[in-house]
């Protein structure tokens, strides 16, 4: 029999929200809840941990617990989102970054990732999709091993605009799949999922200045 207590739960753990071509102002979006209780009828997110940018431009991994009595907003850098459950089990995405708004309210605290640009759910399920986060990650470490110990890079990744950030990172991609001699089936998969993700951008109102490539981001 369901308590008082159990209507006020959320009747799922996590949800991807994506905007409709026809709405091109709509952003996407991850809400994620994160209760007092485990309803055991979905994923029960026990803790939130994702990349967040500090008063220097600093990149620091916020943990969010429930209840929540710090910041209700944060800004996210581009990296991996990781929500965990009592069992240890996790359920992870990629993200260009985006704004982040914390509510507690009774029995949960929703978290809002809100970006310009798509938030991945990495899932082996798809591995188109975790074929392109692992090619994502090798990019921007690259980036990273290119500035050095300095913290520009972390400050350009910060500041860079999602939609700008995504886009430039899927030409980039583009280009090395194209250069390279001995691709794989999946890879083929990837570069022609990768032409049809920009196209489907570009519909959906994300622009991209055509000159501005990682090198114009993060100032190489």
């Amino acid at each position: 029999m369901d308590t008082a207590s159990d209507h006020n739960l959320p009747k799922i753990g996590y949800l991807y929200h994506y905007p409709k071509l026809d709405h091109p102002t709509d952003k996407f979006r991850l809400d994620i809840f994160i209760s007092s209780e485990p309803t055991e009828k979905h994923f029960d997110v026990l803790r939130l941990s994702l990349p967040v940018s500090d008063q220097n431009g600093v990149i620091d991994n916020l943990k969010v617990v429930h209840p929540w009595s710090h910041k209700n907003t944060y800004h996210v850098c581009a990296g991996v989102v990781v929500m965990e459950d009592r069992k240890g089990k996790k359920e992870e995405a990629f993200s260009f970054g985006g704004e982040l708004k914390i509510l507690t309210e009774g029995d949960q605290t929703r978290c809002s990732l809100v970006s310009s640009a798509p938030i991945l759910e990495i899932t082996g399920a798809v591995p188109i999709n975790e074929l392109f986060i692992e090619e994502l990650e090798i990019i921007l470490a690259k980036q990273r091993a290119a500035h050095g110990p300095d913290n520009n890079f972390e400050s350009s990744l910060c500041a860079v605009p999602p939609q700008d950030l995504c886009l430039a990172c899927v030409r980039e991609l583009q280009l090395k799949l194209k250069q390279s001699a001995d691709r794989t089936e999946l890879e083929f998969q990837l570069l022609s999922f990768l032409q049809k993700e920009e196209h489907r951008l570009f519909s959906a109102g994300l622009k991209l200045r055509p000159e501005v490539t990682l090198d114009d981001i993060f100032g190489k």
